[in-house]
């Protein structure tokens, strides 16, 4: 028997031994389906932790020593997969509720960021908005409020860089304010070396930034004798370079600080890393998403015991939805608040199938937003 043979003969074999599964897993689903009947006549709580841990271990004494470690995932799945037919069946799964989506504003958008003329942040808001109206504001907290308010359609705020991680502060905020996630946009972090018309990198000794634009771009400030002086943001070194007009002294900043200040560029892309990106997202006060929008933001809080985010995950999982990050924050001593972006969008049935699948799960769970990464369409 040569090994085609062979391998069409397992195949076989393997086709046999799912006929029997499927059938038992039929017969396991009714009972499944019974014992939720019995749960509503009692108004007994879908989850039982006790006797999940129970066909956990019960499975584990049954199995051979080789699939022992793969027990607890079979099992979990079947678990996950029982107590969503019984939360259907007792109509504890209800449909999401999220509001109509409102039109997307371009070109004369009134669009609020946190920092002034210059800045990165403002950077940001001019890429996701081109031709907007901005409104810098003094904190982050402030972007929100002005949201709130309507003093402006969007606000437009860091979330993560993709060196130095999550900004715990914008999630923070985002459990404190009802806002809408629209949209998204990475932008690569490309710092320059900027100085006063005239100037040339021979005049230079003194170069001001802050400490994050310093560790940025250690690799072209360390071949120089230059003084380093801090400053409490790029912003804040581009201005007082400006204000100075000194040809010895230069600042660390975004390219487009040079023309909002009137300086003039001595290096391009000083930055060490290429891949230093930060991203972006735009809140508002109404959600904003079509057919395009490929990513849904949520945020849930789940029960402190063993399995909870799993239970959470295994929603997602068995809709077919895709994870693409997660954060957390910690709330209490021993209660953390989740963030989570999916590959998926709120048009589409299985997706909301799984968020509702997904909400039963948790304490508390949140759609922030469905939206489409800027600049992809």
């Amino acid at each position: 028997m040569d090994s085609k043979q062979q391998l069409a003969q397992l195949r076989e074999g393997i086709d046999q031994v799912d006929e029997q599964l499927v059938k038992l897993f039929g017969e396991r689903m009714e009972i499944s389906s019974r014992i939720s009947s019995v749960k509503a006549q009692s108004n007994m709580a879908v989850t039982d932790s006790g006797r999940e841990q129970q066909v956990l271990e019960r499975a584990m004494q049954l199995a051979p020593d080789d699939l022992k470690q793969d027990i607890p995932a079979f099992m979990r799945t079947l678990i996950a997969l029982s107590k969503i037919r019984q939360t259907r069946e007792l109509e504890l799964v209800s449909p999401i509720d999220f509001p109509d989506p409102a039109p997307l504003k371009t070109g004369d958008a009134k669009v609020a960021c946190q920092g002034f003329s210059g800045s990165w942040n403002e950077f940001g808001a001019l890429s996701m908005f081109p031709g907007s109206r901005l409104q810098n504001c003094p904190d982050y907290e402030s972007v929100f409020e002005a949201v709130r308010t309507n003093e402006a359609d969007y606000g437009v705020l860091p979330i993560e860089n993709t060196l130095t991680g999550a900004i715990g502060e914008i999630y923070s905020l985002l459990s404190k304010h009802s806002a809408y996630t629209v949209g998204q946009i990475w932008i690569p972090v490309e710092q320059c070396l900027l100085a006063v018309e005239g100037a040339s990198l021979s005049d230079i000794d003194t170069v001001f930034s802050d400490s994050e634009g310093f560790s940025q771009a250690k690799r072209f400030l360390g071949a120089k004798e230059w003084e380093l002086a801090s400053c409490l943001d790029t912003t804040c070194a581009v201005e007082l370079v400006a204000g100075e007009e000194k040809n010895n002294y230069a600042a660390i900043g975004p390219k487009h600080a040079a023309e909002a200040f009137g300086l003039s560029i001595l290096a391009e892309n000083i930055t060490d890393n290429p891949n230093n990106m930060t991203r972006y997202i735009a809140i508002a006060a109404k959600p904003s998403y079509s057919e395009e929008s490929n990513i849904i933001s949520v945020t849930f809080s789940i029960a402190n015991r063993p399995g909870s985010l799993c239970a959470v995950l295994e929603s997602f999982m068995l809709s077919g939805i895709n994870l693409s990050r997660i954060e957390s924050r910690q709330v209490s001593a021993d209660r953390y608040r989740f963030f989570a972006d999916l590959e998926a969008s709120l048009l589409s049935e299985a997706a909301l199938s799984g968020l509702s699948r997904a909400a039963v799960q948790c304490e508390y769970f949140e759609i922030l937003g469905c939206y489409h990464t800027f600049g992809e369409l």
